[in-house]
C-alpha cells in the first residue's frame, strides 16, 4: 500500500503571501487535493494557508481546463453545502522504470498517483538503448496523456547521464534524460537504483528530517548504498556517493574483494562469517563518518540473525553505543516506492 506522505514535500516549501506566482499556487492545490483526494475551498485553504479568492479563482480555472474535477457536495454546518474538487485522474499519467540485469519492470500512474498498469519485460541492459525505447514507446502509447518518465538505473548518474554503470557498456555514457525527453517530448528523471530505494524507505516511514539513513543491498549488479542524510539524498560533488563497492576495508581489498572472496568460498559457514565481516566493517566505517540513524539491508540477503553478528563485530571496530539501528526491509518494494513517488511529485510540478 503506497503512502501519501510524499506529498507533503510540496505542502512545506516556503510560502510568502497569495500573490507568489500562479504555478507555485497550482502546486499547493494539487498536493493537497493529491493528499486527501477529495476536498473544498475550504479545506485546501486551511491546508495551504492561502487566501480564500485565490484558492477559489485558480481551482475554478484548473476546472475549466479539466485538471480538477468537481465530485459533489460536502457537509454544512449551515448554509449551502459546498463543493468538492478532486484531480481527475485520467488529466496526465506517469511511467516509472526500473532496469534490473535480467527485466525490465515498469509501473503506470494516473494523476491520483494509483497504479493502473503494471509490465515486466526482458532485460535492456545488455542490449542497449533501441530495445528500451521500443519497450517504453509500446507502454506509453497505451495510456492516456503520458507527461512523466521516471528511470531507476544501477549506476551513478548526474544530470540524466549513466557515466558509471559497470557490466552494462551499451548503456556508458548514455544520457537517457536528454534522449528520451527529446523522443517522447516529455519530463524525464534518471536515479540511481538505490538512491531511488532510500528514497522509498525514507517515505514510507514518515519523511522525518532530521533522520539519516543509509540503505546497503549487495544486488546482481555488485554492492550500492542509497543515502539520506539530515531528510537530503547524499549524491556527492561527482555523483558518485553510495559506490561502496571501492570502500578500503582491510589491506588492500576493498568491499566489493571482500564479498567476492566470501562468495567463492565452498564453507557455507566460514562464507557467512566472512560476510558478516566485510559488512561489519562497512557498518564501522558509516558509523564513524555519517553516524546515521539507521542502517537498512534488503530481508532477502541479511538475517535477523546475521543482525545480531553484524553488530557484535561492528562493535569491536567502533564503540557500539555510536551504532545505528540495523534492519532490513523489502528491497524491491523500497525501490518502486521510490520510483512511485519520484513520479508522482513530479507529475504534482509539470504542467
Amino acid at each position: 500500500m503506497f503512502k501519501k506522505s510524499g506529498a507533503m514535500n510540496i505542502l512545506k516549501q516556503p510560502f510568502v503571501n497569495p500573490k507568489m506566482m500562479g504555478d507555485m499556487i497550482r502546486q499547493h492545490i494539487r498536493a493537497a487535493l493529491y493528499q486527501e483526494k477529495e476536498s473544498t475551498k475550504a479545506d485546501i485553504v486551511q491546508r495551504t494557508g492561502i487566501s480564500f479568492p485565490t484558492i477559489s479563482k485558480l481551482l475554478d480555472e484548473m476546472k475549466d481546463t479539466g485538471e480538477v474535477l468537481l465530485v459533489g457536495l460536502g457537509t454544512s454546518s449551515g448554509g449551502r453545502k459546498p463543493s468538492t474538487y478532486r484531480l481527475n485522474p485520467a488529466y496526465m499519467t506517469g511511467l516509472a522504470v526500473c532496469l534490473e540485469k535480467d527485466s525490465s519492470s515498469y509501473l503506470v500512474l494516473n494523476y491520483e498517483g494509483e497504479i493502473i498498469g503494471r509490465k515486466k519485460l526482458p532485460g535492456v541492459l545488455h542490449s542497449g538503448p533501441e530495445l528500451l525505447t521500443e519497450q517504453i514507446g509500446t507502454l506509453m502509447s497505451l495510456y492516456p496523456n503520458p507527461r512523466v518518465l521516471t528511470l531507476g538505473v544501477p549506476g551513478a548518474v548526474n544530470n540524466g547521464c549513466a557515466f558509471h554503470i559497470p557490466g552494462y557498456d551499451r548503456f556508458k555514457d548514455f544520457n537517457f534524460k536528454a534522449f528520451y525527453e527529446e523522443q517522447f517530448s516529455l519530463r524525464v528523471q534518471v536515479e540511481n537504483d538505490m538512491n531511488a530505494t532510500v528514497i522509498g524507505y525514507y517515505d514510507r516511514i514518515g519523511n522525518d528530517d532530521s533522520l539519516s539513513l543509509v540503505y546497503l543491498y549487495l544486488g546482481k549488479n555488485g554492492p550500492g548504498a542509497g543515502i539520506i542524510v539530515n531528510g537530503n539524498v547524499v549524491r556527492g560533488r561527482t555523483f558518485f556517493s553510495g559506490e561502496v563497492s571501492y570502500v578500503p576495508l582491510s589491506g588492500t581489498q576493498n568491499f566489493v574483494q571482500l564479498l567476492d572472496n566470501a562468495f567463492a568460498t565452498q564453507d557455507i559457514k566460514e562464507s557467512r562469517s566472512m560476510l558478516v565481516d566485510a559488512i561489519s566493517r562497512l557498518v564501522a566505517v558509516f558509523t564513524a563518518t555519517i553516524n546515521p540513524h539507521t542502517i537498512i539491508f534488503c530481508d532477502s540477503e541479511i538475517t535477523n540473525n546475521d543482525l545480531g553478528q553484524i553488530r557484535n563485530k561492528s562493535a569491536s571496530f567502533v564503540p557500539e553505543e555510536n551504532l545505528p539501528d540495523l534492519v532490513v526491509s523489502d528491497w524491491q518494494q523500497d525501490y518502486f516506492h521510490g520510483l512511485h513517488q519520484m513520479t508522482i511529485r513530479s507529475l504534482l510540478v509539470e504542467q
